[in-house]
């Protein structure tokens, strides 16, 4: 029996807003702590999360870049957390209805002792906000 090995990765980045992904909040790198939040980021009853359209049209251009499926409708989900730095108890993230469906990334391989330059295409499931 052969065996293919296949690794799937999942990274995070921080995208270059001004503002938090679902507040008005700054993004300052280096900015002291507690500096940054506002009535969303620490829960307060009532207050609602606003989509930073910056942030979609991240999200967008990274999928036309790796010719991906960009969706026409997504959706965002609550996961819930217990954590002592999450106020809230839970995130708002996306699993089912991405920004950004299937694509592919082709890099070049640079030659080594036993092998010749190659192109190898790298296939990307989702990405999503």
């Amino acid at each position: 029996m052969q065996w293919e090995v296949v690794i799937g990765l999942e990274t995070h980045t921080q995208l270059k807003t001004n503002t938090k992904i679902f507040s008005g909040a700054s993004t300052t790198y280096g900015a002291e702590p507690n500096t940054q939040a506002c009535e969303v980021s620490i829960a307060l009853p009532g207050v609602l999360p606003v989509l930073n359209k910056q942030a979609v049209e991240c999200a967008i251009k990274f999928g036309l870049a790796i010719e991906a499926e960009i969706a026409p409708r997504s959706v965002f989900a609550r996961k819930n957390y217990f954590y002592p730095d999450l106020p809230k108890g839970y995130q708002i993230s996306q699993y089912e209805l991405p920004v950004v469906g299937k694509g592919k990334l082709t890099i070049q391989v640079p030659a080594s002792k036993n092998t010749e330059a190659y192109e190898k295409t790298i296939n990307i499931t989702r990405a999503h906000l």
